[in-house]
């Protein structure tokens, strides 16, 4: 008899086993002692996360949503927010908070999906953090994980000598994923980071004429700030 009620019960157990096997290959593996970037603030009371300082003068990490996320951009001194999105206009909330607060809210396009984002728009990105007649700047993607992590990666690389295993597991690092969903993202930084990186690095000075006069109509008490925000980059 417990034989027999042991022959019946094991499919049971046997399913139960497959079960938790699946939720654990599922999961994505956690280093010991490792933070969760995904519940690291940088400062208490502020909601957006994988904050960074890449350069000088230039951060990123997630979406600021509430008061206080703008309150500690301030504090840094951040003039201009870049926000990063495949539909760039569509940006009127943010828009409105960043006025609030005293800021620019300024939007470039890049695409997230199985189709590598366009150089044109990569190289824009780029030669906008470093013309530092906009920093501080801070940049972000909705999550600040993966189109804001593309960026950090390849400005690492290009601008700060690091290598690509470096670059790539300081992405990593802040949660960038390699999903087949996302596979554009990751192919592109493959396709950009073979040596030598220099051949990659964009050629800013042709933007230069149109960014300095956008710059000197910011600086101008008159500006009104929306309408300075809807200027067209080069390259957008």
């Amino acid at each position: 008899m417990t034989c027999r009620r042991l022959m019946r019960h094991l499919p049971w157990f046997l399913l139960v086993l497959v079960a938790v096997g699946c939720r654990s290959a599922g999961q994505s593996p956690v280093r010991n002692n490792a933070p969760d970037i995904r519940r690291i603030h940088p400062a208490p009371g502020t909601h957006f996360v994988r904050f960074q300082q890449l350069d000088e003068g230039v951060y990123k990490g997630s979406k600021p949503k509430i008061d206080a996320d703008y309150e500690f951009l301030q504090s840094k001194g951040v003039k201009y927010i870049l926000e990063l999105r495949f539909f760039p206009w569509l940006n009127a909330i943010e828009k409105h908070k960043a006025k609030k607060h005293g800021m620019i809210l300024l939007s470039r396009t890049i695409s997230a999906s199985t189709n590598e984002p366009s150089k044109k728009h990569v190289d824009a990105i780029l030669c906008l953090l470093r013309d530092k007649r906009y920093h501080p700047i801070y940049f972000h993607c909705d999550l600040g994980r993966d189109r804001a992590m593309l960026i950090v990666g390849l400005y690492e690389m290009y601008y700060q000598g690091k290598s690509k295993e470096e670059a790539y597991k300081e992405m990593k690092y802040y949660g960038f994923k390699d999903s087949w969903t996302l596979a554009g993202l990751k192919n592109y930084f493959e396709k950009h980071s073979q040596q030598p990186v220099s051949q990659y690095v964009p050629r800013c000075t042709d933007r230069e004429p149109q960014t300095a006069s956008i710059r000197e109509r910011a600086s101008s008490p008159a500006t009104d700030l929306e309408a300075l925000a809807d200027i067209s980059e080069p390259c957008r």
